[in-house]
């Protein structure tokens, strides 16, 4: 156990506080019993008739068979007795660990896995970075059918990534999706976008890609909220609209910046060192630049109660930078197409 709680504090720089440990729940068949139970009785008789107690003579001048005949007869049962009492699965909140023949412990961090498939007799197929096992389910406690669960938010089983949070207590798990929480304008923009898009997510902006995209056209709606309609976007493999396990590019999609401001547009020499010259401040400008341009470069940082993005369009041979800030943004797209664009070059 002491090297489970340093191989979690090492990965995860926090100690192993909350976690519960599952025992196998196979039935131990009465034979083993038995086969010990066999094996005293021949050891007890062989050893009276030894040290004559007993003035038969029938095991003590065959020790060399009651030694091949009596030693399986403990072996086996105690090495079934190990089996059952060992390969216990442990689960933490970010993790699960499962036990060896050796009574070591393999630690694996959710965020790690890479393929879960259950398969038609409960069995959990699990792959991750550097290793593969299973865990067939049903013999173990019936709580730890609560890890197909957080597989499933973790977006396995052809589902998408969601929040949840897992709770320890005792000898209690549990496990409960988190509802996101979004402001009001950010519900509304969702509403009058859910025709036209099967998948629409705010935020995830670090598990986006816009280079090579196509800005078709922008439009404003009242006059603030900035609608980008594109080729495509491309998602990284952890964004959780992604089901898959590479980053995949979409169909055409939407991309919805709220409440923009400070906008500057400037035009771009071929010598980046070289002065730009600003071409405008205003969203009529911004749209006139940004149709039909393929972005060359995209680059979304925090501020302090905003969002600033660059982008570097291009035009044929002119380029052009757009900044601006936003509060939000928004993704909307129908489906997946093919592998981006970054994993096809791998």
């Amino acid at each position: 156990m002491n090297r489970l709680i340093n191989a979690y504090l090492k990965k995860t720089n926090r100690p192993l506080s909350n976690y519960r440990v599952f025992k196998r729940a196979d039935h131990i068949s009465k034979y083993a019993h038995l086969f010990i139970g066999l094996f005293f009785i021949i050891l007890v008789y062989f050893l009276l008739e030894t040290f004559q107690v007993m003035e038969t003579e029938i095991l003590q001048p065959y020790p060399q068979y009651v030694a091949l005949v009596s030693l399986p007869l403990l072996a086996g049962p105690l090495l079934y007795f190990h089996t059952k009492t060992t390969h216990r699965v442990l689960v933490t909140t970010d993790a699960f660990a499962r036990q060896t023949f050796f009574r070591r412990y393999r630690l694996y961090l959710f965020n790690e896995v890479e393929k879960v498939r259950l398969t038609k007799k409960n069995k959990l197929k699990i792959r991750t970075r550097k290793d593969s096992l299973t865990i067939p389910l049903k013999r173990y406690e019936a709580d730890l059918e609560k890890l197909k669960t957080i597989f499933d938010y973790e977006g396995h089983f052809k589902k998408r990534k969601r929040p949840y949070k897992v709770f320890i207590e005792g000898d209690e798990l549990d496990v409960q999706e988190l509802a996101p929480e979004y402001n009001k304008t950010t519900l509304r923009l969702m509403d009058s976008f859910s025709d036209n898009f099967d998948h629409l997510t705010p935020g995830y902006l670090g598990d986006i890609s816009l280079y090579n995209t196509t800005i078709n056209r922008v439009r404003f709606l009242e006059n603030k909220h900035a609608v980008f309609e594109l080729s495509h976007i491309d998602l990284k493999k952890d964004h959780p609209e992604n089901t898959s396990f590479h980053a995949k590019q979409t169909d055409e999609a939407v991309m919805v910046f709220q409440d923009v401001s400070h906008v500057e547009i400037f035009n771009l020499d071929k010598d980046r060192a070289r002065d730009v010259e600003l071409l405008g401040t205003d969203l009529e400008t911004l749209k006139k630049v940004v149709r039909r341009a393929d972005v060359f470069e995209a680059n979304i940082k925090p501020l302090e109660e905003r969002l600033s993005v660059d982008l570097v369009l291009s035009r044929g041979v002119r380029r052009q930078l757009l900044r601006f800030t936003f509060k939000d943004a928004m993704v909307g797209f129908n489906k997946l197409v093919k592998d981006a664009w970054f994993e096809e070059s791998l």
